[in-house]
């Protein structure tokens, strides 16, 4: 694990891994009561315009991803480099920077690498979804050819894959979304197995329906951690 520098008031445990393929995690705890309203300079993080009048936790998100991505960047280049944020509300990451970020329940979290390595990196936290709500939700989050995966599992189980299912579609959106501009849905990949994802629509001439990617993941107290490499 990599140093770390002091945070600003409503950020703390900032911690950096390094991963194999030239990859940084960095992640860090945040709280939004104790957002002030000074922490955007005194982490050296510029603040978006749209974003001074959100509320203290969409802003101690943003800050916290910002710092994440800053930190998994400069572990990576020696260089402070921070993406911006884009029109489609998609962080920009300059050059050299390839990466993604998550934030969920207090954690953030943002994958990084060089892009001359990686075309695309998606990266997703989530607590794991208690079985009532998972059972509302799954229609929407799986296909009909991953509802059999939840044959013979009890409700903490079904509860436990839907929420994998969730996770890995938000972390390949995290990929693909960037290398092809187009938006989709929880309907528009599914899960091969617990370790492949594959792509029900054609985003673009360079990705067509059919077309599949690895994925990994690991459980992390209450929930997990998945993410997608889509190699140069």
């Amino acid at each position: 694990m990599l140093e770390t520098t002091p945070l600003p008031p409503g950020l703390y445990n900032l911690k950096i891994d390094a991963w194999e393929g030239g990859l940084y995690l960095a992640r860090c705890h945040f709280d939004p009561a104790r957002l002030l309203d000074d922490a955007f300079s005194q982490a050296r993080i510029s603040e978006p315009e749209r974003l001074r009048r959100a509320v203290a936790k969409r802003r101690c998100e943003y800050l916290a991803g910002r710092v994440c991505a800053t930190a998994a960047g400069k572990a990576l280049t020696g260089d402070t480099l921070t993406p911006t944020l884009g029109e489609d509300r998609a962080p920009c990451w300059p050059s050299p920077l390839v990466g993604a970020i998550t934030h969920s329940h207090g954690q953030a979290a943002a994958l990084v690498g060089d892009r001359g390595r990686w075309q695309g990196l998606g990266l997703d936290h989530e607590v794991w979804l208690a079985p009532e709500r998972a059972a509302r939700l799954s229609g929407e989050i799986l296909t009909e050819q991953e509802k059999p995966a939840l044959d013979g599992l009890d409700e903490t189980g079904r509860a436990e894959r839907i929420t994998l299912t969730f996770s890995v579609k938000e972390s390949l959106f995290k990929a693909l979304y960037p290398l092809t501009g187009r938006r989709f849905y929880f309907q528009d990949a599914e899960l091969v197995d617990e370790r492949r994802i594959r792509l029900l629509t054609t985003l673009s001439p360079a990705w067509q329906a059919g077309a599949v990617l690895p994925f990994q993941w690991r459980t992390e107290g209450d929930g997990l951690l998945s993410w997608i490499q889509v190699p140069v």
